[in-house]
C-alpha cells in the first residue's frame, strides 16, 4: 500500500471513486453508442467493420478524436473493472464479504441511486436486516477494505489509471 496515505485519505479516495461508479459507467455507455453510431453514419458498418479496414489498409489512426475517445473509454472501462475486481476480491474473500457487497452493491453500484431507506430495504430483501447504525458502520468498513484492495495493488497501470480519474474530478 502507498505508506503516503492514511486511512482516512484511503476511505476518501475509495468514496469518492464509488460515488463516480454510477456516473462513469453511464458516460461510459452514453459514450459507447454515440461512437458506434456515429461510425455507422460515416462508414456505414459497425466499428469492427471500420477497423478491420482501417488496419488492412495501413491507416493510422494514431492522434486522432477516435484515438483519444478509444482511450478515454478504455480508461473508464478499466476503472470500473478495477472497482468491481476489488469489491468481487472482498466479497468472496473477507467474513463479511457478503452483506459487505450487498451494501457497496446497493449504495453505489446499482442502475438508479438509492435513499439510505431505500438501501437499507434492498439489503432487508437480500436476506440481511439492518439497523441504521450497523449499516453505516459497516459501510465504512467496506469502503476501508476494497479501498486496501484498491489501493495496494502494485501493478503500475492500475495505480495510474486510478490517479488519473481522481484528477479529472
Amino acid at each position: 500500500m502507498n505508506n503516503n496515505k492514511n486511512a482516512d485519505d484511503l476511505r476518501h479516495d475509495t468514496m469518492l471513486l464509488l460515488r463516480k461508479y454510477r456516473q462513469v459507467k453511464w458516460a461510459l455507455e452514453v459514450s459507447s453508442k454515440q461512437a458506434l453510431r456515429e461510425l455507422q453514419e460515416r462508414t456505414g458498418g459497425t466499428l469492427d467493420v471500420y477497423l478491420h479496414a482501417a488496419v488492412f489498409a495501413g491507416a493510422d489512426i494514431s492522434n486522432t478524436a477516435l484515438e483519444g475517445r478509444a482511450q478515454s473509454m478504455e480508461r473508464s472501462r478499466k476503472m470500473i473493472s478495477l472497482i468491481e475486481d476489488s469489491i468481487c476480491f472482498m466479497r468472496r474473500n473477507h467474513p463479511r464479504g457478503e452483506i459487505y457487497y450487498q451494501i457497496l452493491y446497493h449504495c453505489y453500484m446499482t442502475p438508479q441511486e438509492l435513499s439510505v431507506e431505500g438501501v437499507l430495504n434492498a439489503i432487508d430483501r437480500s436476506g440481511y436486516p439492518l439497523c441504521d447504525k450497523t449499516f453505516r458502520k459497516y459501510r465504512r468498513e467496506a469502503i476501508r477494505i476494497v479501498g486496501e484492495i484498491l489501493w495496494g495493488y502494485d501493478d503500475r497501470e492500475s495505480t495510474e489509471i486510478l490517479r488519473e480519474i481522481l484528477e479529472e474530478k
